[in-house]
């Protein structure tokens, strides 16, 4: 038996890459995970300093019971390995003109919250929006995240037809911004469920009105914070890939992949590997580009609109400021302009929201007593490094903002800052222009023409993470693994 010869490699150690090395272990192979970056997690990396800790990537925690399932794969219990809690507030809301409320998942609790600022007709459109959207997802949301691409071919198999009259509403017709017109009426509730289309990096004055369906997680199911921050994610399915043997290397730059005959080549530089079937966790775009070069391929998929890259600021704050909980938006003043500046203009936007995400509300040593790890995250246009001012501005921007509607002054409170931006996150993650979900949503046929989990190319070539179907975030890449876990078995 050759010792450098694998079942399947997986390129790429992100939650994607780490479940698609425990489903295909758990079917018997021998499977070999390749991560250029010093440990597994991808996205899901942590920065540290004087006692302050912060995740360095995604902040919203949802579907746990994905996580659990693979420990319970191999039938150990998930909480000797991860634990989470359920978060009643859903986020905080500050608008330009004072407008601010505390949006919880309890029905009863947000009802009271907003009952301060809407009359009953808009909280009760709300309400009806969040069962809507209920029913919708409960109807085909599996048609379209839980199983392979839909092509347009697909739209008349039976499974598709039956869902017809939903499928093809006027969710799916208009636009995110236009249906949630319809439904909701009130301006700044417009806004607040238009900021779903930010989810997956995209635009909601052009996405379908279909992903009205993106809070449904978080409304109806629940937000969730993982014991540990969401790096504990990526450290106890790491343990677990350890424990049942999956051949894991770290700080691993893999040169090409070529394919020859039946066999994946995979070249590290100093040695080869070669395997039976390969699966890229990595951003497709970069595969094509920079692993395995197809010309085809990526004229294909390397124009295409691309989601949104971030600037984000890690800040170690001196002092205790109960009014900033765990998730808090402070919007723009003009959102459509926003988004303008963001797909259209492909600047940096002169009025951005900005998202606050504060561990530290729910995690006591996620900062030192005194002091809170405040992650504030600002939308920038992929492919686009703000210049120093530009940086420099949203600092001040941020922090006037905070003064003028929440009250804190951060004057001098401010005692480290790092910083994440569109040139490190494509240098660190791998993600084309430092797009943080692959193409973007922004036509109405979008989950159509998604990069797929399977090549049409080369058999037993599989992708998986958010840069394809069934797109970013925690749930859906964990999703992807398992779409291809089943492609595989399927064609095996």
């Amino acid at each position: 038996m050759n010792p450098n010869h694998y079942n399947t490699i997986i390129l790429g150690g992100g939650p994607a890459g780490i479940a698609s090395a425990l489903r295909r272990r758990k079917r018997g192979e021998k499977v070999l995970l390749i991560e250029k970056g010093r440990h597994l997690g991808g996205k899901l990396d942590f920065y540290e300093w004087e006692g302050y800790r912060w995740d360095k990537g995604p902040s919203l925690f949802t579907l746990p019971a994905l996580i659990d399932e693979l420990f319970q794969l191999y039938g150990k219990n998930p909480k000797d390995y991860f634990n989470y809690k359920l978060i009643d507030e859903n986020c905080r809301y500050y608008f330009p003109d004072g407008t601010h409320f505390i949006f919880h998942s309890d029905p009863i609790k947000r009802q009271e919250s907003l009952a301060d600022f809407f009359n009953e007709a808009e909280v009760k459109s709300v309400e009806n929006y969040i069962q809507k959207i209920g029913k919708t997802y409960e109807a085909i949301g599996d048609l379209f995240i839980a199983a392979p691409r839909r092509g347009f071919k697909d739209l008349f198999k039976a499974e598709i037809l039956k869902q017809y009259p939903k499928f093809a509403s006027r969710q799916m017709l208009l636009s995110l911004n236009k249906y949630n017109e319809r439904m909701l009426k009130n301006e700044k509730l417009v806004q607040l469920f238009n900021r779903y289309g930010t989810y997956n990096g995209s635009n909601p004055y052009k996405m379908s009105g279909l992903y009205s369906m993106i809070p449904h997680l978080e409304l109806n199911i629940g937000t969730y914070f993982p014991v540990g921050g969401m790096r504990a994610i990526a450290e106890s399915l790491s343990k677990l890939a350890e424990e049942v043997g999956v051949e894991v290397r770290c700080n691993q730059l893999t040169k090409e992949v070529t394919k020859e005959g039946e066999i994946f080549k995979v070249n590290l530089g100093d040695s080869e590997v070669t395997a039976d079937q390969f699966i890229c966790a990595i951003d497709h775009v970069s595969f094509y580009e920079n692993i395995m070069p197809d010309a085809q391929m990526l004229a294909k998929h390397k124009d295409e609109e691309r989601s949104t890259t971030a600037v984000v600021f890690y800040w170690a704050i001196d002092g205790n400021y109960p009014e900033i909980g765990l998730h808090n938006i402070l919007f723009s003043a003009d959102y459509e302009k926003e988004f303008r500046q963001l797909f259209e203009d492909k600047v940096v936007p002169d009025d951005p929201t900005f998202y606050i995400h504060n561990s530290s509300a729910v995690e006591e040593n996620a900062a030192p007593k005194n002091g809170q790890n405040w992650f504030v995250m600002i939308n920038a246009p992929a492919g686009v490094q703000p210049t120093d001012e530009e940086l420099e501005r949203l600092r001040t921007q941020v922090k006037g903002k905070i003064k003028e509607h929440i009250g804190i002054d951060l004057e001098g409170k401010v005692l480290h800052e790092e910083r994440w931006d569109m040139a490190r996150i494509q240098k660190d993650t791998g993600s084309h222009m430092g797009s943080l979900y692959g193409a973007a949503f922004n036509t109405k046929t979008s989950s159509f023409s998604r990069h797929g989990n399977k090549s049409k190319k080369h058999k037993n070539l599989y992708f998986a993470g958010g840069s394809v179907h069934p797109g970013g975030g925690i749930p859906l890449v964990l999703k992807s693994a398992k779409i291809v876990d089943e492609l595989i078995e399927k064609n095996g």
